[in-house]
């Protein structure tokens, strides 16, 4: 039996903006974050001063695929799972016509 996954990885970045308010600090992260990516978590800080700091996380968006054959489904699951790099995730996997 052959199965196809799909992975992304797993690595993130960081990104910060400084602002007056919480709506313009996100804005100004809103368009930071680089074509290709996703815009996974923005944390707001305010220290002492009064501005307001945006902290964001973000992924590369991009997916692969993967191939695995095995006996029976279990098999063919494991040997797909045993591709996959250490700093990708699994997102799916399907049996293969």
């Amino acid at each position: 039996m052959k199965v196809r996954g799909l992975i992304q990885t797993s690595l993130t970045s960081e990104l910060t903006a400084e602002a007056d308010d919480a709506e313009s600090a996100r804005a100004l992260i809103e368009a930071q974050v680089p074509d290709g990516f996703d815009l996974l978590q923005v944390h707001n800080a305010m220290p002492r001063g009064g501005r307001v700091i945006a902290t964001a996380v973000i992924r590369e968006s991009a997916v692969q695929e993967l191939e695995a054959e095995g006996a029976d489904y279990a098999a063919a699951r494991d040997a797909l799972r045993a591709k996959v790099p250490a700093d990708h995730r699994l997102l799916s996997i399907v049996v293969a016509a």
